[in-house]
């Protein structure tokens, strides 16, 4: 009774907060259902929990029955794509219920590993091996847009980014991985808003797609640094590095304009000269440390979006690189520090000019408090 009373109550507070409202004209229509109450977040870690342990009980049980199943590829793929409609079919209809949600989640996910089982068992040669990533890459963008989670949409978008990276690397060109996902992941950051009711579908992607240019990077790095080469390079791999670099800077010079564009700022102004040239600049004192543009990208998107996650993988990964960078064996300690040394000087730079021909033109907080 007096849950009920007190539901009541809060509903004609919400009621006569909503008529205030309407008579100061900031708002319009009637007053929104109420949304269910959600589960205290304890509960719902304990019921996600509870749904992968039985998830995992159950297709421990369902491997010992059915072992004939890894030894014959087709089963696999076949077995992988039902146990996948499986857990979409359950996402679809259970999606309030927690422990629903972790054991459709753990069933997709041992879905595809044996999905993934039976594709590459097929992959005899190198070809093979590269249509194997490639349908496995489009099989995780599937699953990314149709899967209604925004853990699975993460996790499928950051799998399908990985397996685009092998196929890159397969064919000689991984220097176009970090350039090509980070201007994905660009892309869906900008258009977050753009289309009306598709932003649960776009923030999950993008962020899978922002995480995995920051992995893919580090790692490209840090193999190519370890890698001893016993022939000699041929002229794409020894400039590959360097056009991967300038790739990167085109991203971030685009991000650059889409955001001077977006609010409503001239790309000849004073102000969207300094960010051009400064982003130029960044990108050319980057070039043998590629990380950092992506990290500067990453926390310039976050930062535009008033996204505090986003702009904190753009701070940490823009840290990690550096502290990766500096103790990299394949560069020296004197070059490691000029690169960062000329990196600072620049930054400090950018803001003295920022500072010097744009802060004193900007209205004061007083001023833009009296237009309002």
């Amino acid at each position: 009774m007096i849950a009920v009373l007190g539901r009541k109550l809060g509903r004609a507070t919400d009621a006569g907060l909503w008529q205030r409202l309407l008579s100061a004209g900031l708002v319009n229509g009637e007053l929104p259902a109420a949304s269910a109450p959600e589960s205290p977040w304890y509960v719902r870690v304990m019921l996600g929990i509870a749904g992968w342990i039985a998830a995992i009980f159950l297709l421990a049980f369902v491997g010992a029955a059915l072992a004939w199943v890894l030894d014959s590829k087709i089963a696999a793929v076949i077995i992988g794509a039902i146990t996948m409609g499986i857990a979409w079919l359950m996402l679809r209809r259970w999606s309030g219920n927690e422990f629903s949600t972790q054991f459709a989640l753990a069933i997709s996910f041992a879905g595809q590993v044996l999905f993934a089982f039976g594709v590459f068992n097929a992959s005899d040669r190198l070809d093979t091996e590269v249509a194997a990533w490639l349908f496995l890459a489009i099989v995780q963008v599937v699953l990314a847009i149709l899967m209604p989670n925004a853990i699975h949409r993460f996790c499928s978008a950051y799998i399908a980014a990985a397996a685009f990276y092998m196929v890159l690397r397969a064919v000689q060109l991984p220097w176009l991985g970090p350039a090509l996902l980070l201007a994905l992941a660009a892309r869906g950051w900008l258009n977050e808003f753009r289309i009306p009711g598709r932003g649960a579908v776009i923030r999950p992607i993008a962020y899978g797609l922002v995480l995995a240019t920051v992995s893919i990077s580090m790692g490209e790095r840090w193999y190519t640094s370890m890698t001893y080469q016993s022939t000699e390079p041929t002229m794409l791999q020894l400039y590959a590095p360097w056009l991967g670099a300038l790739l990167l800077g085109a991203v971030l010079l685009w991000v650059v304009v889409s955001l001077l564009r977006r609010g409503g700022l001239a790309i000849t102004g004073r102000f969207g000269a300094i960010c051009l040239i400064g982003a130029l600049a960044l990108t050319l004192v980057s070039l043998k440390a590629p990380g950092i543009t992506i990290g500067v990208c990453i926390l310039l998107l976050g930062y535009a979006h008033r996204n505090l996650v986003l702009t904190g993988i753009g701070v940490i990964s823009l840290l990690a690189y550096i502290f990766a960078y500096y103790y990299q064996m394949d560069v020296t300690l004197l070059a490691k520090a000029q690169s960062l040394a000329m990196l600072g000087v620049v930054l400090l730079v950018l803001r003295w000019l920022l500072f010097r021909f744009v802060a004193p033109h900007s209205s004061s907080p007083s001023q833009e408090a009296s237009h309002v």
